[in-house]
């Protein structure tokens, strides 16, 4: 009796668990859109704010890798300070030993990138001080 029991309620609520679970493994119908995420700022987070308007943020990174890629004349992907002052890139040549962190004698693009992110999240900080201290 107990057996029967037990068998009835592993029916009554196992299978319909096990049925749910494998239909959330299946890909969405062809005429269904996959779930997604929900967007920025949904759960009290506000989205984040554009750095730079889209055009202008694109062009810059395009400029940049261009004169990198200009300046690279050994094509390795790797730019060393004489490159980089034979190219009279003057940022990179004036912070060589910050952007060059693993101190390999080189940067690559990425890490001129990321050393100028760098620099304006601190310009920003700095900025967003003073707003705070004139109230």
């Amino acid at each position: 009796m107990r057996l029967i029991a037990v068998l009835t309620l592993i029916s009554v609520f196992g299978l319909p668990l096990a049925a749910m679970a494998q239909d959330a493994a299946a890909p969405p119908p062809p005429d269904q859109p996959a779930m997604q995420p929900p967007p920025d700022g949904v759960y009290g987070a506000p989205p984040p704010a554009p750095a730079a308007p889209p055009g202008q943020e694109a062009a810059m990174n395009q400029k940049w890798q261009s004169k990198f890629a200009a300046a690279n004349t050994s094509h390795d992907g790797h730019l060393t300070l004489q490159q980089a002052e034979a190219a009279n890139l003057r940022p990179i040549v004036a912070h060589f030993s910050a952007i060059d962190t693993s101190h390999r004698g080189y940067v690559t693009y990425n890490e001129v990138m990321a050393w100028r992110l760098d620099e304006m999240a601190k310009r920003l900080e700095h900025r967003a001080a003073a707003l705070r201290a004139q109230d």
